[in-house]
């Protein structure tokens, strides 16, 4: 007879645990999510800062998203230097054009 009163106790058990560690697992995934915008929008606005981008928009996104860390990123990286936070940045492609093979040329 007390068999059945621990079974029924353990079943329980089983079938919240898991809800209960599902829903501590999802504020988790919340926060990271917020983390992962906020490191994703200062990324973004120091490469549109060092690279001097002309979409004002997207970096006033990027700035609103990232803020406060965006703002140490407006005093330290410099306005199209190609670099951001001792990185070198792609810089931007020249007005020449490539390399183009001509096709009666041997190789």
């Amino acid at each position: 007879m007390t068999i059945k009163p621990l079974l029924a106790r353990s079943l329980v058990a089983l079938l919240v645990l898991p809800q209960v560690a599902g829903a501590q697992s999802v504020v988790q995934v919340r926060e990271r999510g917020v983390s992962a915008l906020w490191v994703l929008a200062n990324f973004s606005y120091a490469g549109m800062r060092a690279q001097d981008s002309a979409s004002s928009g997207w970096r006033i996104l990027a700035f609103i998203c990232g803020f406060p860390g965006t703002l140490l990123t407006f005093l330290v990286v410099r306005e199209g230097s190609e670099r951001a936070y001792g990185v070198e940045l792609p810089t931007h492609l020249t007005s020449t054009p490539p390399f183009v093979h001509d096709p009666d040329e041997p190789i």
